[in-house]
């Protein structure tokens, strides 16, 4: 199971701090060129469509337009990589009326489609899979989709629109597409409480991802672990109530091995850039803890039952 770091072009570029980070990058026109910057190329990388940026636009962009910004970052990457491309998707964040959750999963299923069109014109190579997105606002839209796009011949699914859900509803619709589609084929974007982390290593899913170092960081956030805990910057406007911190506490990191104070330090940029690689170290490292511990029970398990059929 890998977590992948969502990344942009104004972030801190994680490849460079930890040479075998899976990374996200939306195809959104400042993202051109972007891997040009990355001395570790990513090893593992999901080109996906940027729907979350585009919504917010007056208008969506033709399909082609995204595909090719999508090639353009694909050109600067190893052919080595594993890499999985994600076509547009109707994301389902800002529609209330049945009516409307129904068009947007038709216009996601139509773009799938077409999307398998356009990679078998343009020779795609061989090492780039592409990645059908399943969109949902219940069990039956959920199986709806994810039956649509295994139809269509898709062998790599992802699922999206579960931003603003209760993390039980999260974990429900994550469990219903895993079931249908396979948890080892299964990508989810965008959920990274750590109840749905547990969760999903419980399902077993392929992989998700997050920009919550990044976000974090940027809203004067730092975490560490072993406990996960998040503390605000001395400086910080937040609630008086909130935990701040005035110093910083023991961490091996590759950004407070050199100068742990950096983490500290509110602004510029590239403050917050090197507080994001802090956020990053600590929550992989809290997700390998859940991984290994599922691995550890796991290996409980055999022996005890083992030893009740003796």
């Amino acid at each position: 199971m890998d977590f992948y770091i969502g990344w942009s072009h104004s972030d801190a570029v994680f490849c460079n701090y930890f040479p075998d980070c899976p990374v996200l990058i939306s195809a959104i026109p400042d993202n051109r060129g972007g891997v040009k910057k990355y001395r570790n190329k990513p090893k593992k990388l999901i080109l996906d469509c940027g729907s979350v940026f585009y919504v917010k636009q007056k208008s969506r962009p033709p399909l082609k337009d995204v595909f090719d910004i999508q090639q353009s970052i694909l050109e600067d990457c190893d052919s080595t990589a594993i890499i999985q491309m994600v076509h547009f998707d109707e994301p389902l964040l800002d529609k209330n009326s049945l009516s409307e959750r129904y068009m947007a999963i038709e216009r996601t299923l139509f773009n799938a489609y077409e999307y398998l069109n356009l990679f078998s014109r343009y020779n795609i190579p061989g090492f780039v899979k592409p990645m059908g997105v399943i969109q949902g606002y219940d069990q039956a839209s959920i199986e709806f989709s994810a039956y649509e796009l295994i139809k269509m011949g898709y062998k790599n699914f992802g699922i999206g629109s579960l931003l603003y859900k209760h993390q039980i509803e999260q974990v429900e619709m994550i469990r219903r597409a895993s079931d249908i589609v396979g948890s080892a084929n299964l990508h989810v974007f965008g959920v990274t409480g750590l109840p749905q982390i547990n969760a999903m290593v419980d399902i077993g899913v392929k992989s998700f991802d997050s920009t919550r170092p990044t976000m974090a960081a940027a809203f004067f956030q730092v975490f560490y672990s072993r406990p996960f805990r998040t503390f605000f910057l001395s400086e910080s406007r937040a609630k008086p109530t909130s935990p701040r911190l005035e110093n910083p506490l023991y961490c091996d990191c590759p950004v407070c091995k050199v100068n742990s104070k950096q983490i500290l330090i509110p602004s510029p940029r590239e403050y917050m850039k090197l507080r994001s690689v802090h956020n990053y170290y600590h929550l992989l490292r809290t997700f390998k803890d859940i991984l290994e511990n599922k691995q550890r029970r796991k290996k409980h398990v055999v022996p005890n039952v083992l030893r009740a059929r003796n």
